[in-house]
């Protein structure tokens, strides 16, 4: 039976396993929860987990600059109402019910505003 991290939810990994518990750690946050085992069947889980956290040290400081990306979609005429520039990439997404139109959204090539058109 997988065990779930408290703090994120992920499905947590065996760490250390012996006849007395289980050490499971979250490969996504580095929580770590020991689990004792009840009698001689391993499978049996005792109601009380001793539970620890482990930071990682983790420093994530990373800047995404957009202009620098390259934009979604395809070019076409379309007139941005916002400037007015003639030309703008869509993306076509189905938001809604498969039954209904699919929903284009459009991004100005040069000031990119971003709007929508349902059919």
């Amino acid at each position: 039976m997988p065990e779930f991290c408290e703090k994120c939810g992920a499905i947590m990994q065996v760490k250390q396993k012996t006849k007395k518990f289980i050490i499971y750690v979250c490969p996504i946050c580095g929580w770590e929860k020991k689990v004792l085992l009840s009698g001689n069947n391993p499978n049996e889980f005792k109601a009380v987990a001793l539970a620890m956290n482990v930071e990682k040290n983790r420093t994530s400081s990373e800047v995404i600059d957009e202009s620098k990306m390259k934009p979604k979609g395809v070019l076409v005429d379309k007139i941005c109402p916002k400037c007015g520039h003639s030309k703008a990439y869509v993306v076509i997404l189905q938001t809604r019910a498969a039954d209904e139109p699919p929903t284009r959204i459009y991004r100005c090539e040069k000031c990119g505003y971003t709007w929508r058109e349902y059919s």
